[in-house]
């Protein structure tokens, strides 16, 4: 689906700009791939999808992080050792 019609940027572009870390807000989108220059009328829906996928990468985090614990402080339960 077409986010911005004035450049031609679809929803795929944007998820992949955010997913490869291009991009992680609006004015990055702006600055990468024009979305947003012309008649703005896509800002409410890229700035909505630029939400939606840092929560869903946020929801992503939370659940890699139960099942893989940062091993940051290295500190080990001894009644497991």
């Amino acid at each position: 689906m077409y986010i911005c019609i004035c450049r031609g940027i679809t929803e795929s572009q944007i998820r992949r700009e955010l997913e490869s870390g291009s991009s992680s807000t609006f004015e990055d989108l702006q600055d990468n791939l024009d979305v947003g220059t012309c008649c703005g009328q896509c800002k409410v829906s890229a700035t909505q999808l630029v939400q939606d996928m840092s929560a869903e990468h946020q929801a992503q985090d939370n659940v890699i992080n139960l099942w893989h614990p940062s091993t940051a402080g290295k500190t080990r339960n001894k009644a497991f050792a």
